[in-house]
């Protein structure tokens, strides 16, 4: 592995230097302010380190060390003509969604060529955990639980190709046997993008009025509560974050940002998770995992149940770092550096509640007060397809939720922060550790799809 005394060019800068370009497909922003920690370690280290990016504009404060942007559909050649260019001894991804993952995952292997050590997943692990059938086999295969689904051929329904009249009718027999509701999503999408709800056999047959163009995954859609879990590691050596909750599952997706998600201490589904570690654990050495993924799971009657594996940092890596002080970012310098574990990064024992929530716009003025008040650990406003999202980060020991819960409805009294529907659920997580029974609902994926039939919740 790279050490910070890695022989380098010594006609561009002085010895000792070691270089390390950082990849990033979505706003830098957006990882603040867990990156702040790295600058410190690059001057401790003689690094000089720098941001290609596609996506957003890089500030001085945003990142520690020079950027330079890059066309949002550069190539693999071209990201590893620029890094050779520039010099890098190392090279680590940060980038979102899937498809910029695999681009690096391409360039990591052309600049391994030339001795560039890297902290990123291989081709073939990055293109499996990519799609969405292919994990559901690596899933099963490990022992762990998945929704029963099956793979659609685009081709085949779309009558492209081979001309297969009866391959509508054989799936529509195959969607009765896994029972209604259902959701399709297509095989290499992610961010929640492509996927349809199909509530019954009436929306059935819209659907194969009007398919999906490419192949995609068939599978019950189980009534429970979207979480996920970020894991980082590599070799045998991983560390897992807190579980991160995201709100009930078995209607049509939502967006993440529009929602409240957080992370918290549960002792049922803490205690039942448990019981997958291992196996996550395993799962992730078989595929040489080597870097940072996420896990997006369903919890319903005391089971997770694995949906998607994303190949990189996520949406979620900031509230993971919020509850457990286990800094992602550094964890990825960490094991670029041959320091992995680390002991001073790695310690998830004991939890902060950490919650993410949407907010109205925050003008200067109101953003001091805001976080001259309660314990914000960011609050930003991100684009995603040309719409912009305000959102807030928070994070407190459990036991000073109620307080945080009077200063936050004073100032929202005084500013209008929340939608009263977010207010009302930030509240009830702050003062009582979770969120109110109607969001977070456990309910029996056996029965019609109906919300008055909620059963008991999914909650200690």
């Amino acid at each position: 592995m790279m050490t910070a005394t890695a022989v380098v060019d010594h006609t561009h800068r002085r010895p000792a230097t070691t270089r390390v370009a950082f990849v990033r497909s979505i706003e830098i922003q957006q990882a603040a302010p867990y990156l702040e920690p790295l600058r410190r370690a690059f001057t401790e280290n003689d690094i000089e380190a720098k941001l290609f990016y596609t996506d957003g504009d890089v500030g001085p404060g945003d990142w520690p060390g020079p950027a330079e942007r890059m066309p949002f559909n550069v190539s693999p050649a071209e990201v590893t003509r620029r890094v050779l260019e520039w010099g890098a001894d190392g090279f680590v991804s940060l980038s979102i969604p899937d498809e910029n993952s695999l681009r690096d995952a391409l360039a990591a292997e052309q600049l391994a060529f030339h001795g560039i050590e890297n902290v990123v997943h291989s081709v073939e692990t990055t293109e499996l955990l990519s799609n969405k059938w292919a994990t559901k086999q690596a899933v099963l295969a490990a022992g762990l639980d998945t929704p029963d689904g099956l793979l659609i051929d685009g081709d085949l329904l779309n009558g492209r190709c081979l001309p297969v009249p009866a391959y509508a009718d054989a799936l529509t027999r195959n969607a009765q046997r896994l029972g209604f509701p259902l959701l399709t999503k297509p095989l290499w999408d992610c961010l929640g993008n492509g996927i349809r709800y199909i509530a019954d056999e009436r929306a059935w047959y819209s659907f194969l009025a009007r398919p999906f163009e490419g192949n995609a995954v068939l599978e019950r859609c189980l009534r429970g509560e979207l979480c996920s879990v970020e894991i980082i590691g590599r070799r045998g050596q991983y560390v897992m974050q807190p579980l991160v909750w995201k709100g009930p599952t078995g209607d049509s997706p939502t967006f993440a940002f529009q929602q409240v998600r957080y992370s918290a201490p549960r002792p049922a589904p803490d205690r039942h998770f448990a019981g997958i570690r291992e196996r996550l654990t395993a799962l992730c050495d078989r595929l040489g995992v080597n870097g940072a993924i996420e896990v997006e799971m369903i919890y319903h009657h005391g089971k997770f149940t694995i949906i998607e594996i994303n190949p990189r940092v996520s949406g979620s890596t900031g509230l993971s770092i919020a509850a457990s002080r286990c800094n992602t970012y550094m964890c990825l310098l960490d094991m670029l550096m041959d320091r992995w574990p680390s002991t001073t990064q790695t310690r998830t024992e004991q939890w902060r509640m950490a919650c993410q929530f949407p907010t109205a716009p925050l003008d200067s003025a109101t953003m001091r007060r805001v976080t001259s008040t309660l314990p914000v650990e960011r609050a930003s406003t991100f684009t995603v397809d040309g719409k912009s999202y305000a959102n807030m980060l928070m994070a407190c020991e459990p036991p000073s939720g109620a307080d945080h819960a009077a200063s936050l409805r004073r100032l929202n009294e005084a500013n209008d922060l929340l939608a009263p529907d977010v207010l009302a659920q930030v509240i009830h997580l702050l003062t009582r550790g979770r969120l109110p029974s109607a969001i977070a609902p456990c309910i029996d994926d056996n029965q019609p799809h109906d919300r008055s039939n909620a059963q008991e919740l999914c909650l200690p």
